[in-house]
């Protein structure tokens, strides 16, 4: 199971919603980008160490539309 290490959130709902998520595994890591919201489209990226999951993370955000950008950092769920 993955534990969910950070969340962004674009502050959009409906189809222009957009979530980036960095998720631990047990083996490894992966990055998981969704577009329209929970039953959305999504894309994952799957990775042997953080610092590529990292900048996988950073590329999925910079790719959103400036308009669409307005990203907030949602606090870990326990």
């Amino acid at each position: 199971m993955a534990r969910r290490v950070e969340h962004h959130f674009n502050r959009r709902y409906g189809a222009n919603r957009r979530d980036v998520f960095l998720l631990r595994t047990e083996t490894g890591w992966q990055v998981l980008g969704r577009e329209g919201g929970a039953d959305g489209r999504e894309v994952t990226h799957y990775f042997d160490n953080e610092a590529d999951a990292r900048r996988m993370l950073q590329r999925m955000l910079d790719a959103v539309p400036p308009e669409l950008s307005n990203w907030a950092k949602m606090s870990p769920t326990r």
